[in-house]
């Protein structure tokens, strides 16, 4: 794999090892933020709900939140899923879960590069860039899952026409515990028409719903609501997207109706944009899309922006395109300089409403350049 480095000169080849050396040192220092932190790691939610409690309800009676960040507000089957980690004390915990969230970064670069037939040079510089990028990073430190997701939603738009047609759609699914990004999975499956696809990606939801409510003993009616219960208590707002503009500008007013007209117009936006590029024939351009939607028009933090590398890899694929320059800045800045300039700026009210202007007059530029230049039809 690696000769590739046999076949540079001594000035490429110095290059290259000071730049693997400049990776692995940040690595290395976000391991051990991930295993001295990793306080995002839904543990004690699933501990609770291996022990039988509910913890939803749990939670919402007692607000006994460890560390003060889990608070358990996902798809009843990521508790399910998590139960290797319950059965270790918090600190074996974190430990697996660095694990696990290294696996993740290290095969979706790969993974997206081998599919878009990337040399191995291209396939280190953005395994490099991934690796050191401040979302990847903040995944790993703060032991959330987002990586995880990413993965899942992942694997339908590469692993499409393979052998394991059925069985990819069912993994996928994994991605809707998490309801602000892996939504948008389910929504291109549905404008997509692909029903199969779409109903074998419910599996795991519907399976988890279950299998939840009877281990806890729990009123089916009550357990299927009760993650949106959790998200809806308190007054969930981020920076850069439609639902938390909405929040703090228009619907200021905590309440199931104005988080319900919030929602809708998310969503019809979201199948707005999905109808646009229903007929790309060039899945990593399809992918593009779908990883980018979530972060225009829901809540996010900035470890979500690791839903950006399709949009990059797509941008150095097709470096000759104009648009491929605008996709490769616009990523560059999430992962390496959004954090400093919004800290910078100190204004949510200007940097928020300019960077989701941004990033909606990028998502409709780039849409209508697939719709022309990458559609079925044409």
């Amino acid at each position: 794999m690696f000769t590739f480095f046999f076949e540079l000169n001594n000035k490429k080849k110095f290059l290259f090892v000071f730049l693997l050396f400049v990776v692995v040192s940040f690595f290395i220092q976000t391991i051990f933020k991930g295993l001295n932190n990793s306080c995002d790691l839904m543990w004690q939610p699933s501990k609770l709900f291996w022990e039988g409690i509910n913890h939803y309800e749990y939670q919402l009676k007692t607000q006994d939140i460890f560390l003060g960040c889990q608070k358990g507000q996902y798809g009843h089957f990521l508790f399910i899923v998590l139960y290797p980690i319950t059965i270790f004390d918090w600190e074996q915990a974190k430990f697996i879960w660095v694990v696990v969230n290294i696996f993740f970064a290290i095969s979706i670069p790969i993974i997206i590069c081998r599919f878009s037939n990337f040399s191995t040079i291209l396939t280190c510089l953005v395994l490099g860039i991934f690796l050191t990028s401040h979302p990847t990073r903040m995944t790993i430190n703060y032991g959330q899952n987002s990586l995880m997701m990413f993965f899942c939603i992942m694997l339908t738009y590469v692993f499409s026409n393979n052998k394991y047609q059925n069985s990819i759609p069912i993994i996928s699914g994994i991605s809707y515990v998490k309801y602000s990004t892996g939504y948008i999975l389910f929504l291109s499956l549905l404008v997509d028409r692909q029903y199969k696809k779409l109903f074998l990606s419910m599996f795991l939801t519907i399976f988890g719903w279950l299998f939840y409510s009877f281990y806890t003993d729990s009123n089916l009616v009550e357990s299927f609501f009760g993650p949106f219960k959790l998200i809806l208590h308190g007054n969930y707002v981020r920076t850069g997207d439609l639902y938390s503009i909405m929040n703090m500008y228009f619907l200021k007013e905590v309440n199931f109706i104005n988080k319900m007209i919030q929602v809708s117009i998310a969503l019809i936006l979201n199948i707005y944009f999905l109808i646009q590029i229903k007929n790309i024939k060039d899945n990593l351009a399809k992918l593009s899309v779908v990883c980018f939607l979530p972060l225009i028009f829901l809540p996010h933090s900035n470890y979500d922006y690791v839903l950006l590398l399709p949009t990059l890899i797509f941008g150095i694929k097709n470096y000759s395109l104009k648009i491929s320059k605008y996709c490769i800045c616009l990523v560059i800045y999430y992962f390496y300089f959004n954090r400093l300039i919004r800290h910078l700026i100190d204004s949510d009210i200007f940097y928020q409403s300019g960077m989701f202007l941004i990033c909606v007059t990028f998502i409709i530029v780039f849409t209508n350049f697939l719709k022309n230049n990458y559609s079925k039809t044409t």
